[in-house]
């Protein structure tokens, strides 16, 4: 296969490392991740020895400017999040294969120019490139500023098992994701994730099951991302059925408090994730991931309701799963026409 000849021009100009950003489909207005710097250098060799502790083992070599790494990082057991901004040009090479990790870059500032077995693609502002388990990664990396968001390689797999039975090695097939609603949908929820992280009082960090959930939906929408772009197909998207739905339904209502996906969902009733995904448009209107949104709102506002003296709102969301409380207090008050803040005092005066 002849490879495509991909021209970068490089800015030489460095932004400053306390510039405001504002990611496209999010809504940073300050650098991301700030309350968790890691690392910060100027030495090239400091900052390889660190990306080979904490991203892969690699060789970097300065091509044009004054080197300058700073890296801000939160990690979590199948999700972590690393902003990181990078001052000058530089070749940049992995020791072997790409460890068993899924990744994305979400660009603010700057290019990566990523070279391998494929044709080689760039990840900018405009572009989100993935990097799969086991590939070879060589990659010119210019001043740039980006979230660079890291998946545990068996969550993933397990969650595209769910929709397809056979699919070929993923560094065959995957590298840029095409625009659509659903790498909208990512970006905006993983710039929200990022956000509520980073919080001064961080709800998503303070409730594992809050984390859980939020990471559980982060993988639907990676998911969703990957399907559109697998090869091939696996068969037809049958109608499961009215009484499969019910089954379906049965199930959510009997794991509301678990860190479910429409992955689990569809294996809970023996059917495909696709399958289970139409069944519920047909017979009910909707998809099976917004009952599930309907539900816990509708135990949400039965907690609210019996509620006593020192409970919160925030402890309730969270232990449902809700880790943006802007967000849940809108969908409250849309579903239910109070706040859920309104609901408990009401509750709590009885």
């Amino acid at each position: 296969m002849q490879k495509t000849k991909v021209e970068i021009r490089w800015s030489s100009s460095c932004p400053a490392a306390s510039m405001a950003v504002i990611h496209p489909g999010g809504d940073w207005s300050m650098e991301p991740l700030s309350r968790h710097r890691v690392f910060s250098t100027g030495d090239v060799a400091a900052g390889e020895q660190f990306a080979c502790r904490i991203w892969e083992r690699n060789r970097t070599s300065i091509k044009e400017g004054s080197y300058g790494l700073r890296w801000n990082h939160l990690a979590g057991d199948r999700v972590t999040f690393s902003y990181i901004q990078h001052d000058c040009v530089v070749d940049l090479r992995a020791q072997g294969p790409l460890s068993d990790r899924f990744r994305f870059f979400l660009h603010d500032f700057g290019a990566m120019e990523h070279l391998t077995l494929r044709n080689p693609s760039v990840s900018n502002s405009d572009n989100v490139v993935v990097h799969s388990p086991g590939m070879d990664l060589r990659a010119n990396l210019g001043p740039a500023r980006f979230l660079l968001v890291s998946l545990d390689g068996h969550f993933v797999r397990s969650a595209m098992e769910q929709r397809f039975r056979r699919l070929s090695p993923y560094r065959d097939w995957l590298d840029v994701l095409p625009k659509s609603p659903a790498l909208q949908s990512l970006r905006a929820f993983t710039c929200r994730m990022v956000a509520a992280l980073d919080a001064p009082e961080p709800a998503l960090l303070d409730a594992a099951s809050a984390r859980e959930h939020a990471e559980r939906e982060l993988l639907g929408l990676f998911t969703e991302c990957l399907a559109e772009v697998a090869p091939g197909s696996v068969g037809r998207n049958e109608s499961i059925g009215f009484l499969r739905v019910r089954r379906a339904e049965e199930w959510i209502d009997a794991n509301l408090g678990e860190a479910i996906g429409v992955e689990e969902m569809a294996a809970a009733v023996g059917v495909g994730v696709r399958s289970l995904q139409m069944s519920f448009r047909q017979s009910r209107g909707y998809s099976p991931q917004e009952f599930l949104l309907r539900r816990r709102l509708e135990v949400a506002r039965q907690m609210l309701t019996r509620a006593r003296d020192g409970t919160t709102v925030t402890g309730i969301a969270t232990t449902l799963g809700f880790f943006e409380l802007g967000r849940f207090a809108q969908r409250y008050k849309r579903c239910f026409g109070e706040t859920p803040s309104t609901t408990l005092a009401r509750s709590i005066d009885l």
